[in-house]
């Protein structure tokens, strides 16, 4: 049945339901007592009604494949006075079953490195350890997106979305609405440049916009305290149980632009100092973390290697504190002395996929302590008992060779191959 016809369908089942609910409740108020709170029976009702006009716009929406949601003046205002900049155009906020949106999400995540691209990450990424064989990084990523989610900006279109329940009414909703429209907005006037930037500089970019987006929700949210006693959000325990079995990696990726973008952005914000973030953001991970701000990366030149080339990239300092984070959080801090790094992944042929990862540190102590903890986790990726010698590969169960090498004294690399 198509849309069209599907709707007037719909929306008579909501209205007669309505009618129903409303027979049932008025026969129900006939038989009560005198001495019965009517006011309890009339606030009841309104519930009702309120809650089947809801599902009402959501059958609607459904109908129509995604419904346009009208936004309030007065909260397009607030956040053009927050970010400093009006919209180019009226913002364009859609709502959609709250089933759908992570298949949305998931579409968008693969859309954003092209035909191919994010299955050669995910193949590297598995083979570096961030990942493993049973990881999908798209459908993980998007769960963290959607699951509890009451908004989202597509990077894609620079549209938002809302889920079937949103209430225009309630705050935390008028709260996720604000932080899609600053997405949109800053989308407006600071589009992403042609192409792809390359994974660091793309999640940096999105750590600033994200950052100034909850920035500004956080604002709106403390106005509604101080203005009408509001006290917060509600814990979301699905989403945490959600975060807690997820892969560091993975984890790390979804909270790094609310963990280190919102204060950044915020403290930017304050110092009128945002624009020119959004102009030009950091493209290194590491410039987030407030120790390493304004840090420049050393150049790391990978050797040649053999087959062809599906992806070259860098995981940054991000990344390589995510891999140790296994190993417990002073193993973690060695990623403080990254100064670079690259990996690439070839392939010979169809089935055998090779991997270099070269990182490079600020001394050659930092790279003698990153060996001895690399050689803990290069063990427990090929199951062995002992860590391995540097120059020593050991055999995974899968048949493939790991070896730690030395190529430069600040220097560390990473093989993984197909003997």
């Amino acid at each position: 049945m198509r849309p069209q016809t599907l709707l007037p369908w719909l929306l008579g089942a909501a209205v007669g339901t309505a009618g129903w609910m409303q027979g049932l409740q008025w026969r129900s108020a006939a038989r009560v007592t005198e001495g019965r709170d009517t006011e309890g029976q009339v606030i009841a009702l309104e519930n009702e009604i309120a809650l089947l006009k809801r599902e009402n716009e959501s059958l609607r929406s459904l109908a129509q494949g995604g419904g346009e949601v009208k936004v309030s003046p007065e909260l397009i205002e607030f956040v053009e006075n927050a970010l400093g900049f009006d919209f180019k155009s009226n913002p364009q906020v859609h709502r959609i079953a709250g089933e759908e949106l992570r298949d949305r999400i998931v579409a968008s995540i693969e859309a954003r490195y092209g035909p191919h691209g994010l299955d050669s990450r995910q193949q590297a990424w598995a083979l570096m350890g961030l990942l493993t064989q049973d990881d999908r990084f798209a459908a993980q990523l998007a769960a963290t997106k959607s699951v509890g989610a009451r908004s989202w900006f597509d990077e894609q279109s620079g549209e938002g979305w809302v889920t079937d329940r949103f209430d225009p009414q309630a705050v935390p909703d008028q709260a996720a609405l604000i932080r899609a429209l600053c997405r949109i907005l800053i989308h407006q006037h600071y589009p992403p440049a042609p192409g792809w930037p390359g994974d660091e500089a793309a999640l940096c970019r999105e750590a600033i916009h994200h950052g100034a987006a909850m920035a500004v929700e956080n604002r709106f949210l403390a106005r509604q305290a101080l203005g009408t006693g509001f006290t917060g959000l509600t814990d979301n325990a699905e989403a945490r149980e959600l975060m807690a079995n997820l892969p560091a990696f993975v984890r790390g990726i979804a909270t790094f632009p609310s963990v280190l973008g919102v204060p950044r952005a915020g403290r930017l914000m304050d110092q009128e100092e945002i624009l020119s973030a959004f102009h030009k953001p950091p493209v290194l991970t590491a410039d987030f973390f407030p120790e390493h701000e304004g840090i420049e990366a050393l150049p790391v030149e990978l050797p040649e290697t053999t087959g062809n080339m599906l992806v070259e990239e860098s995981a940054g300092m991000l990344g390589l504190k995510l891999w140790l984070e296994p190993l417990g959080e002073e193993f973690s801090k060695l990623g403080d002395a990254w100064r670079g790094d690259r990996f690439r992944l070839s392939a010979t042929n169809d089935v055998d996929m090779h991997l270099t990862w070269d990182i490079r540190f600020d001394s050659e102590k930092s790279a003698d302590d990153f060996a001895t903890a690399a050689a803990d986790l290069v063990s427990s990726l090929a199951g062995t008992d002992e860590p391995p010698a540097i120059g020593t590969a050991v055999t995974t169960p899968e048949g493939r060779k790991i070896t730690l090498l030395r190529p430069a004294p600040d220097t560390v690399r990473l093989l993984n191959q197909v003997p």
